[in-house]
């Protein structure tokens, strides 16, 4: 390892806060190479570019005994070369060494307030964008056929999202949250789960970074995985002058792609607020829209479509269509709609789990169900947002 271009003296207080088996243990997990081994004084480690077949200019030299006069220093010039390698300052790297199978999504915060303080509620947000990104990730890299977003998902995306999923050491530059993925083991010759969630992911944040960037005003022609990751930075919008950083460390088990991004990704206020606007969607599930005519689904994605001021009211009906929205559930709402027709108007209502049961009940025995909540219009679009009045209705003639 040529030393003349590193400058280790950054790294010499990392030195109490690594032992020699921790640095052994993390390049043998990194897939360096043991070349040489002088027991009891040092080990020679070549660079998985390197291989086998690395010179000794090449290797990388990790002193043993601690005893040693020079052990301090030689350990920093070890410490700094890794920084070198792998593009990390002295923080970054304690951090991947001691989390050689983690992958990292760093959300960097500007500071905004007194003391360079950070609102709470800001920080929260920041913290769920990260939550629900990770989240449709890993749902996407499980099925990535899925068009829809709820909280339908197999166990094994279940057990990453409860057991690999974590939130790191706040970094040194402060406001910086590591939301942290373990890569998992090999799936055969295909990388491992989580690294596929976060390389997903990444590509997904690149195509939304630069959407943004163009001044586009649709998601026409975006698939809906990166849809749904625009989507999940809306709750920034409401953050203020939050301007946020995203970039990506990737862990040294399984080593990254060359290609794989790590130039953060910069979102300021203004961006983010463009970004809530342009990915606005209509509440009224997709299957119901989809049956209006043109010129009222464009009544409903138009802008300036006037919603009138909600009044609460009590309406009794039949109901006469009961599904699911994934969508709702990607923004936080119950997934179950139900629709209740009144005279001659249709009603669509967001339930919950409870009352989709009732709903169904309902129906099957052809009773009428009573709805209470504000009723509001878009377009020709009606919606109550209320709950269900769980009485005894009178039953309408069952359908031969």
């Amino acid at each position: 390892m040529k030393l003349e271009k590193l400058d280790s003296g950054a790294f010499r207080p990392l030195v109490p806060s690594v032992s020699v088996a921790m640095v052994s243990d993390f390049l043998h997990e990194a897939g360096w190479v043991l070349a040489d081994e002088r027991e009891g004084l040092a080990e020679y480690w070549l660079s998985p570019h390197a291989g086998a077949g690395g010179t000794e200019d090449e290797a990388y030299l990790l002193p043993l005994n601690e005893g040693m006069r020079d052990y301090g220093r030689r350990l920093a010039e070890l410490l700094a070369g890794l920084a070198d390698y792998f593009g990390d300052d002295a923080s970054q790297l304690l951090q991947r060494i001691r989390s050689v199978d983690w992958d990292t999504l760093l959300f960097r915060i500007n500071p905004a307030g007194p003391g360079e303080s950070v609102p709470l509620a800001e920080a929260a947000s920041v913290l769920a964008v990260g939550s629900e990104m990770l989240r449709l990730a890993a749902l996407y890299t499980d099925n990535p056929e899925r068009t829809g977003w709820g909280s339908r998902r197999s166990a094994g995306v279940a057990a990453y999202l409860r057991d690999g999923v974590r939130l790191g050491h706040t970094r040194q530059g402060s406001f910086v949250f590591p939301v942290m993925s373990r890569t998992g083991p090999w799936q055969g010759t295909r990388q491992p789960f989580g690294r596929q969630v976060m390389m997903n992911l990444a590509a997904a944040l690149d195509h939304v970074h630069r959407w943004v960037r163009t001044g586009a005003d649709e998601l026409e022609g975006m698939p809906p995985f990166e849809t749904a990751v625009a989507k999940s930075l809306r709750p920034l919008a409401r953050a203020g002058d939050l301007s946020l950083e995203l970039s990506f460390q990737w862990a040294a088990n399984p080593p990254a792609m060359e290609n794989m991004r790590n130039s953060p990704l910069s979102f300021d206020a203004s961006a983010v607020r463009t970004l809530h606007r342009r990915t606005q969607q209509p509440t009224m599930p997709h299957d119901i829209e989809d049956d209006l005519p043109e010129p009222e689904r464009a009544a409903l994605r138009s802008p300036s479509a006037i919603t009138r001021k909600p009044q609460e009211q009590e309406l009794t009906g039949e109901i006469v269509a009961i599904g699911v929205d994934d969508r709702n559930a990607a923004r936080g709402q119950n997934p179950y709609f139900i629709v209740l027709r009144v005279g001659e108007n249709d009603y669509t209502m967001a339930v919950n789990h409870d009352e989709h049961d009732y709903a169904l009940r309902a129906r099957r025995d052809g009773r009428r169900v009573t709805a209470r909540g504000e009723v509001a219009m878009r377009g020709n679009g009606r919606t109550i947002q209320g709950s269900l009045v769980r009485d005894q209705t009178p039953s309408l003639p069952r359908r031969p």
